[in-house]
């Protein structure tokens, strides 16, 4: 992996229990994070910009500088082999709910833009 670090955190609402990972090693665990509080469908998932208001008043001051990739959501909690494999690039598995290579994934700001998948590209051919 080149200039980049993998990042993933599984959560499920029962009982709130959750894992932080970080380039496919596991960082910490816990849990009664937010338990039996379900995420609602038809939302909309807001990265890199703190909103000061639900859906806007965005402040260019409090925007994330630098780069996000393979930003990808499933509606379960991955086994931590699946979370090392896509860490060292061998194999790739698309998020079920939003999938950063879905044409659905919008990119919005000065200087944003949506790149295809680079980190692993030369090691998955389907990626």
């Amino acid at each position: 992996m080149e200039g980049g670090t993998t990042s993933a955190v599984s959560w499920t609402t029962r009982d709130g229990q959750w894992e932080a990972y970080q380039d496919g090693g596991k960082l910490g665990t816990g849990d009664n994070l937010a338990a039996w509080h379900p995420i609602k469908p038809g939302g909309v998932i807001i990265l890199g910009q703190e909103q000061d208001v639900v859906g806007g008043r965005f402040d260019a001051g409090q925007a994330f500088v630098g780069e996000l990739s393979q930003v990808n959501i499933w509606d379960r909690v991955l086994k931590p082999v699946e979370v090392q494999s896509m860490a060292n690039c061998s194999s790739y598995m698309p998020g079920n709910v939003i999938s950063w290579l879905a044409s659905n994934v919008e990119v919005f700001g000065r200087g944003a833009f949506k790149r295809p998948l680079e980190m692993c590209q030369e090691r998955l051919p389907n990626a």
